[in-house]
């Protein structure tokens, strides 16, 4: 059962209900209010030759595919924020979290607002999740690569628990993909593509929070194998991401909010606001708050789970 329907057989229709109203509001504010920045800067240029436009691999442009069916400015931003709102709310569906709670989180409004594309990612997280053919949970990965200075990490936290008999299938789409980026971009794009990103990637307000805590954060990467459950390893693998990597921005939050939105989810995505009055937009950089906050949560419960089953285990010798 979903955990929002927890108190009744019609909650669950509510939230739907909310969430489609708020989809509106925001489709409907799209077609009115500036926005889609990162579209126009970044991405539809990548996508139309500029490689080192969109600070993302190069085989991205496969996947990124989608953005030359866009209408020209001012148009593409609005159709874009229809397209992104449709594929989240079909998540959401997927992986069982609220949706309303979900669609009107800080990260989500922010990256819809940017016009960024981890909704790619999200779809590739999902797939690689839920999918039980290894080969397409393979593609998944390579959806979620999009962006590997975000999903590298957890992707191979979760393969280290993966069962040996199916890793090689596994990671087979994903190895042929590496492989014929190599043949079209040449052996050296993986070079030109990090040196473009380390030298050229711009320091904003919504990259603050990894870079003040991903020198503490890097403690934590071994946090994720002490989950056994796959979703919440791959989730916890995700939040330690957020807290590890300079290159987390506080809008990929979305990545592992599809995986678990609480109502105090929800209320601490936007728990960095209380030090805009002092800090202004740099306040931004205490958003770190959230993922930390959920990744102790998790730690919490497996010590509690495991001190009940050895207690458990002693009453029963």
């Amino acid at each position: 059962m979903r955990d929002y329907v927890a108190h009744g057989p019609h909650i669950e229709r509510i939230w739907w209900i909310l969430s489609l109203g708020a989809s509106i509001g925001i489709v409907a504010s799209a077609l009115f209010l500036p926005g889609g920045d990162d579209l126009y800067r970044y991405y539809i240029p990548f996508e139309n030759g500029c490689l080192d436009c969109g600070y993302v691999p190069y085989y991205a442009q496969w996947f990124l595919w989608p953005l030359h069916m866009l209408p020209d400015y001012p148009y593409a931003w609005p159709v874009w924020t229809i397209i992104n709102v449709l594929g989240f709310m079909s998540l959401a569906y997927f992986t069982g979290i609220n949706p309303f709670l979900f669609i009107i989180s800080f990260p989500v409004l922010g990256r819809l607002w940017l016009g960024q594309v981890d909704l790619l990612i999200c779809v590739g997280i999902v797939i690689f999740l839920f999918a039980k053919n290894p080969y397409i949970r393979g593609l998944g990965i390579c959806l979620a690569l999009t962006k590997p200075q975000l999903t590298a990490l957890p992707i191979f936290l979760s393969l280290l628990l993966e069962n040996p008999k199916s890793l090689a299938r596994l990671i087979a789409i994903p190895s042929l993909v590496l492989l014929m980026s190599l043949f079209i971009y040449g052996p050296k794009w993986p070079i030109g593509w990090v040196s473009n990103a380390l030298r050229d990637l711009p320091v904003h307000s919504w990259r603050l929070a990894s870079m003040d805590i991903w020198r503490f954060g890097i403690f934590l990467i071994p946090v994720p194998l002490l989950l056994r459950d796959q979703r919440k390893r791959l989730e916890a693998a995700l939040l330690v991401s957020a807290l590890a990597t300079p290159f987390f921005g506080v809008y990929s939050y979305v990545t592992f909010l599809l995986l678990n939105t609480k109502w105090w989810t929800w209320v601490l995505s936007y728990g960095w606001i209380i030090g805009y009055y002092w800090f202004g937009a740099t306040a931004m950089r205490f958003a770190w708050i959230l993922p930390l906050f959920m990744l102790l949560l998790s730690i919490y419960k497996v010590w509690v789970a495991r001190g009940k089953n050895e207690s458990k285990a002693g009453k029963e010798n």
